[in-house]
């Protein structure tokens, strides 16, 4: 069995204008488990941000308490905290004239303090955690001249030498291209099998529902906690979307926008991937998609594969509109509907 790293019980986010509440969550408890890569999803405004400060011990809960590894985590000093919890903001680093390296070798300052060297112990840690983020040729660069990318990455270098149980980020790939999203996680993912606690706040719902391995979701009334395929499964998606122009989908597995209207597509041959991505260009453009023949169809599409070429036929013989690309397949419907 999985241990319990942080125990959430009776939880209330927020924060006071003099007496009153300017902002208040409904009171939660859940827990996070070692080895567990968790996504904190929600709305904007929500306070996805105000629990990570919570747990971060930077800004005061309103109500409840927060245990971590059995401990009431207010009773613990702060250098001892610092050893247990690593939190890295949503702003990115700044540190003018100091490089990668400096910037690292000051994550086990809670371990010395700041007045005492480093030891040999620290600077095999501390390279040890470059290493981990693939920046060993960074080392000499400034932090302020790297890219997002990079000086994200450098920031989990930082959280690693920092070498807590508990890792927090908040939007760790806001900002950052696909491919530097998906390294940022599968840094995160190697992080959390090597048996620490890590918690991310997303706003890219593919990250967080094809990658992690629990979701807490953020809704007004509280947070559902699950796997991925729990919430999709529970409907609460859906509740996340209200009042958008967007739906999840649970027979694709995707979000996809409301179309007004419901017009009738029937696609024939090919192979599954070919017929899968003609299926989610038209369902794109407002069609229903079925791949058995029947009445009522608005747009007939016969694929046609030979010696590594493809056809899209629009119609029932080869007479009909005949397209290279889905592109042009699609830009020949849209015609017909103006």
């Amino acid at each position: 069995m999985v241990g319990i790293v942080i125990d959430i019980k009776n939880l209330v986010l927020g924060y006071r204008n003099g007496k009153q509440s300017a902002y208040r969550y409904p009171a939660f408890s859940t827990v996070a488990l070692g080895g567990e890569l968790i996504a904190l999803v929600g709305r904007n405004g929500v306070g996805k941000s105000t629990l990570l400060r919570t747990l971060a011990r930077l800004q005061p809960a309103l109500a409840g308490d927060v245990f971590i590894k059995g401990v009431n985590f207010n009773q613990l000093p702060g250098t001892e905290f610092a050893q247990l919890v690593s939190f890295i903001p949503s702003e990115p680093a700044h540190a003018a004239h100091t490089t990668v390296y400096e910037f690292v070798c000051m994550a086990r300052y809670p371990y010395r303090g700041w007045f005492e060297a480093l030891n040999d112990e620290d600077y095999r840690i501390v390279h040890r955690a470059i290493d981990a983020v693939g920046m060993q040729g960074f080392c000499s660069r400034f932090i302020d001249n790297l890219s997002d990318g990079e000086r994200q990455r450098a920031m989990i270098a930082f959280a690693i030498a920092q070498d807590t149980p508990i890792i927090m980020m908040d939007e760790p790939t806001a900002f950052l291209d696909m491919p530097n999203k998906f390294e940022v996680i599968r840094l995160l993912r190697e992080q959390a099998q090597s048996g620490k606690t890590i918690i991310i706040s997303t706003h890219d719902l593919q990250t967080a529902f094809g990658l992690v391995d629990t979701i807490w979701l953020m809704l007004p009334d509280g947070i559902r906690v699950g796997a991925p395929e729990d919430i999709m499964l529970s409907g609460n998606l859906n509740r996340l979307m209200e009042n958008t122009p967007v739906f999840f989908d649970l027979k694709s597995g995707q979000f996809v926008y409301k179309n007004q209207t419901k017009r009738l597509a029937c696609v024939l041959g090919g192979s599954s991937n070919i017929k899968k991505w003609t299926s989610h260009a038209l369902s794109r453009m407002g069609y229903d998609v079925v791949f058995t023949d029947g009445a009522n169809v608005s747009a007939y599409i016969q694929i046609q594969e030979h010696e590594g070429k493809v056809q899209w036929i629009l119609g029932r013989d080869d007479r009909n509109p005949t397209f290279d690309s889905i592109r042009n397949l699609c830009i020949y419907l849209k015609s017909l509907a103006e």
